[in-house]
């Protein structure tokens, strides 16, 4: 296709994973507390709120969208249509910060009940996993 390049020919790289909420600097101080990261605040406004992988690399943004409805789980509308998957060596430890810092236990999949993840909703009501055990293959 004309206008498109290959990965090869020139390397593409994510540079943030964006959630969209009604409150995007309360949304960044959950996951800012949840994950140890920081706000980088010369990257952030009212509207746009950036947090920095301390290692490195990696950025959750949060972006201000005063219309948004939360996903239903597990079925109910609006269907969920992204998640973050946080992987962690001390489950108990790093749930009870996440519902410190505000999260919501949210049901288990009866078909996954022996899965190695727990699901949450962040306060903006999206899902997000707390997994462990070794990375898939």
């Amino acid at each position: 296709m004309a206008g498109t390049e290959s990965a090869t020919s020139t390397p593409l790289r994510v540079i943030s994973f964006v959630l969209d909420g009604p409150d995007p600097r309360g949304l960044a101080e959950f996951y800012g507390e949840l994950l140890g990261w920081s706000v980088d605040e010369s990257e952030s406004d009212e509207r746009w709120v950036e947090l920095a992988d301390p290692e490195g690399g990696a950025r959750i943004s949060c972006q201000l969208d005063p219309h948004y409805i939360a996903p239903g789980w597990p079925d109910s509308p609006p269907q969920q249509q992204a998640h973050l998957d946080v992987r962690v060596t001390d489950l108990e430890t790093v749930e009870a910060r996440a519902l410190r810092a505000g999260a919501t236990r949210l049901p288990q999949p009866a078909d996954e009940a022996d899965s190695k993840f727990r699901v949450y909703a962040d306060p903006a009501g999206h899902p997000f996993c707390l997994c462990w055990g070794p990375p898939p293959a």
